[in-house]
């Protein structure tokens, strides 16, 4: 299921972002002013094999962070400006005019900003 575009403000920048969900999560970043540069994070997943006529999809990811427990949802603002604010000061490469970036493995990105013993909440749909 994929959502519709949103806007967010990260320091003095304005950034448009939506999502799909499923089996993996996509978050799609960019730009406001710069359309045509997009930064792709894929969180790809295993759902849960209880039941075959049942669709599976996750937003929360539940993780420790310096010893403590942690949820990241990644359909809501705040976590997404801290993914934002993290590209900014350790990946700025990704940000280049015009292109479109695509991260495979987005769980490393979480790693980075230190998190640990990320696991999807699935959902189940119907």
């Amino acid at each position: 299921m994929k959502t519709t575009r949103r806007t967010i403000v990260v320091g003095d920048q304005t950034f448009v972002y939506w999502h799909a969900g499923g089996a993996r999560f996509t978050l799609y970043l960019s730009p406001k002013e710069q359309k045509n540069t997009k930064l792709v994070l894929v969180f790809p997943a295993f759902p849960p094999d209880e039941d075959p006529h049942t669709s599976w999809t996750f937003y929360e990811i539940s993780a420790q962070q310096n010893g403590e427990s942690a949820n990241i949802h990644l359909g809501r603002p705040r976590s997404i400006a801290e993914i934002i604010v993290h590209l900014q000061r350790r990946r700025p490469e990704p940000w280049q005019i015009g292109q479109t970036k695509l991260i495979e493995n987005a769980w490393t990105l979480l790693k980075e900003m230190g998190y640990t013993e990320c696991k999807p909440l699935w959902k189940g749909e119907f």
